[in-house]
């Protein structure tokens, strides 16, 4: 069932795209409509030394068949394999980006579940060939909450930036050299200032373009609420602390943003009440620019400097059960949203992913596409069961292609169109998506099956001709318990 939201909208209210610098919003490439296709191969992947006994996996590898006109393709005389692109690494799902690319090179950020190192791992995309590790702070705490998040400067150089799980009132950030991404200068720091004792978590890097800042976007420990700092020399010196959204729901509750870089100058944010654990959330967007909160239609909803914006005030998505009482045996509260993934259409249109609980052993998937008049939201597949029993809100989670968003992949347990348990743990799965489809008609396809290890947490990433699919591989405890790697495939590369 599609369920169709309408908006009044005029054309001045309608907004295009700006005109980006390539370090800040990477070029889009319209490809044409396809399938999603799969093209199966048995390769070998890497030798796992820490999942107990050593095992060497067959996997299926998935490309995307395009036409003749694109600018790039994947060939399927030479398919990329299964690439491990940093071992003993994890990542959560609220910080971003926690990859990049630049100069050829692929950088991945992790945080080890072992030691709490936070790690940097550089891929030469033309050479083929992992060039070597960083770590940026050793021992920091075994917490996927802490990853780094990345940001490439004008001089090529990247920014990261990492902070604790609520531990500290502090952002760590270095820079790297713009030529060598396994350099990095004097670790930083960024101290808040104020009287609670709750630190800071989360990092979220993005532009406004035309007001000449970089935002890190974080969830502050004074309030639980999402706030931001600014930046005006891209990421040497941060200031302007500023309450973004505040929650209205009785207690203290954390809503849970995801930041869509819209446009050079629009930036995009689906957000919850809460965590599920909690509150039986809905689901809200607006886009945030010039200092104003507006709806995806372009419609002003007010300035942030008449306050922090409320749930209320923004578009809501989906109608959760909008109460704390969960029946006896659920770890979170039914009929709950929360937020997953972030993209935008070859318009420019916002497009959301979220997952909704509905019991311990039951997740869906759900997308929601904003058309340029209303939002068309669905169920797209089921996200099967919780990762573990102390987070039953947890799932594999979903991510979309950057440049074709009616490409989607998601990690489940089960099968994606019916539900029905598989014999093994979360697989990545991909389906093509057109505007009047629904979990009836999706065909998930598998790309790749290793029914012994967890495959969770996908990521998709593009810029400078490549395409590149990441995800984590093995076991996975708890948030401060896991020996994954990070693993992926180069979907695309330049002709």
């Amino acid at each position: 069932m599609l369920c169709r939201r309408r908006a009044s909208v005029s054309d001045t209210d309608l907004r295009s795209s700006c005109d980006a610098k390539p370090y800040l919003v990477p070029r889009r490439i319209v490809q044409p409509t396809i399938n999603c296709m799969t093209f199966l191969m048995n390769v070998k992947s890497p030798t796992y030394a820490f999942f107990g006994e050593a095992a060497t996996l067959a996997v299926s590898v998935l490309l995307f068949a395009f036409a003749a006109s694109s600018p790039r393709i994947a060939s399927a005389q030479s398919p990329s394999k299964l690439t491990t692109f940093m071992t003993d690494a994890g990542w959560c799902w609220y910080q971003d980006p926690r990859a990049v690319i630049s100069n050829d090179k692929l950088v991945v950020g992790g945080v080890s579940g072992q030691t709490g190192d936070i790690k940097v791992s550089v891929f030469d995309l033309k050479a083929n060939k992992l060039l070597g590790t960083k770590t940026l702070h050793a021992q920091f705490e075994s917490d996927d909450h802490n990853v780094p998040a990345f940001y490439v400067r004008p001089d090529g150089s990247l920014l990261a930036v990492w902070a604790k799980h609520g531990n500290e009132k502090i952002h760590h950030y270095c820079i790297s050299s713009p030529d060598d991404y396994l350099q990095w200068g004097q670790r930083q720091a960024f101290k808040h200032d104020y009287p609670d004792r709750p630190g800071v978590t989360y990092q979220n890097l993005l532009v406004i373009e035309n007001e000449g800042l970089l935002f890190n976007f974080f969830r502050d420990g004074k309030t639980y609420n999402p706030t931001f700092i600014t930046s005006d020399d891209d990421g040497n010196t941060w200031q302007n602390r500023t309450h973004f959204i505040a929650d209205e729901v009785d207690g203290r509750h954390r809503p849970y943003p995801r930041y869509l870089q819209r446009d050079a100058n629009t930036i995009g944010v689906s957000f919850t009440e809460g965590h599920p654990r909690n509150y039986g959330n809905s689901l809200y967007y607006a886009d945030f620019r010039e200092g104003a909160f507006f709806k995806a239609d372009g419609t002003k909803i007010k300035n942030l400097d008449d306050g922090p914006l409320m749930p209320s005030e923004a578009e809501r998505i989906y109608q959760g059960s909008d109460t704390t009482e969960k029946p006896d045996g659920f770890g979170s509260v039914p009929n709950s949203a929360w937020t997953c993934a972030t993209a935008t259409d070859a318009m420019g249109h916002p497009k959301l992913g979220y997952t909704l609980y509905l019991s311990n052993d039951d997740h869906r998937f759900r997308m929601a596409s904003f058309d340029g008049t209303g939002w068309i939201d669905r169920e797209i597949a089921y996200a099967g069961t919780c990762l573990y029993p102390r987070e039953t809100s947890y799932t594999g989670l979903m991510t979309f292609d950057p440049e074709d968003s009616s490409k989607v992949f998601v990690s489940s347990d089960v099968d994606p169109t019916t539900g029905a348990h598989s014999e093994g743990k979360h697989q990545i799965y991909c389906a093509t998506i057109t505007p009047t489809d629904d979990i009836s008609s999706i065909k998930w396809q598998p790309i790749q099956h290793d029914s012994g290890i967890r495959n969770i947490r996908p990521m998709a990433l593009s810029a400078d001709g490549y395409k590149v699919l990441l995800w984590l591989k093995g076991p996975w405890n708890t948030y401060t318990d896991y020996a994954t790697n990070v693993v992926g495939i180069v979907l695309e590369r330049p002709r």
